[in-house]
């Protein structure tokens, strides 16, 4: 009886451990990766799922001015920013690319992650990704987001 309580609390303890592990924090670099990744394969909704949607939407708010009479100014900007990038990501053309990364180099709540990518014909890429550590985890943020910003700007600028 006694043994069999014991395997009984190690198979406990060892499946804690396994959902523990499941649930770890995803490292930078493959938050980097993953986001390049969805990007250039058009899965808009996975590629906004690592932005830092508050920075985003933040930096656009600091140049436009929104008013909104139906609701909240807010929410409108948001899901304005939201849309705006998603067709954005669904009109990138597709490309299988092999995907490389460096460790992170992280300074506090923030890391930058140099991600090189290669296409079929061997032609390589290397680019930094810069992310923000937050109570989700890493998301892509800082000058990673400064062509976003100024895209959105712009088509907000010509829609209204």
């Amino acid at each position: 009886m006694l043994s069999r309580c014991s395997f009984t609390r190690l198979g406990i303890l060892c499946a804690i451990g396994l959902a523990t592990a499941a649930c770890a924090e995803t490292d930078p670099e493959i938050v980097a990766i993953e986001y390049l990744r969805a990007t250039r394969e058009s899965r808009s909704d996975a590629a906004i799922g690592y932005l830092d949607m508050d920075e985003l939407v933040g930096r656009v708010a600091n140049d436009i001015v929104l008013v909104n009479t139906d609701g909240d100014a807010d929410d409108f900007l948001r899901e304005s920013v939201s849309s705006l990038i998603w067709a954005l990501f669904q009109e990138t053309p597709r490309e299988d690319l092999a995907y490389d990364a460096r460790p992170a180099d992280i300074t506090g709540d923030r890391a930058t992650v140099r991600v090189t990518t290669a296409n079929a014909e061997g032609r390589e890429r290397t680019r930094d990704v810069h992310l923000r550590h937050t109570d989700s985890g890493w998301l892509v943020s800082g000058r990673s987001l400064n062509d976003l910003v100024r895209y959105v700007i712009t088509r907000l600028e010509e829609r209204y």
